[in-house]
């Protein structure tokens, strides 16, 4: 890379030499200031690998789903369990059959709050309508 001098046009930028580089502690001036000092890629690794630092398998980012799910659900999502996973699953561009997903949704049964607030909406309407086909039928 080059920088334009308004006296001598383009010159090369340069390194200080090697003396100079250690002994001067004044600040540095000079082409070689304007340039990034190239810095060696380790031939090595240098850091350690920790646990986990490789992808999870299948298994073990389903697991992680469904702990995420339940304590989701626990809190009071505004989902069911069946449609929340069906959204994380394709976020996590995971694939697994309707008969699993329905499965995994009867396990979080417990958690899952809106559910039970859609059954006991269901349980009342369906006893209303029971009372008043009852109240209906001795009238006829």
């Amino acid at each position: 890379m080059t920088w334009k001098s308004k006296s001598s046009g383009a010159v090369r930028r340069l390194w200080p030499p090697a003396e100079q580089i250690g002994n001067d502690k004044s600040l540095k001036q000079g082409p070689w200031a304007l340039q990034p000092r190239e810095r060696p890629q380790p031939a090595t690794q240098e850091i350690p690998v920790l646990a986990g630092a490789t992808g999870a398998g299948a298994r073990e980012k389903l697991d992680g789903l469904m702990q995420q799910m339940r304590f989701d659900l626990s809190r009071g999502h505004h989902l069911e369990a069946e449609p929340l996973l069906r959204e994380r699953l394709k976020a996590c561009r995971m694939t697994i059959d309707d008969v699993e997903i329905v499965r995994l949704a009867e396990s979080l049964r417990e958690v899952d709050g809106a559910r039970r607030l859609r059954e006991e909406r269901e349980a009342a309407e369906a006893a209303g309508a029971a009372t008043s086909s009852d109240a209906a039928a001795p009238a006829a």
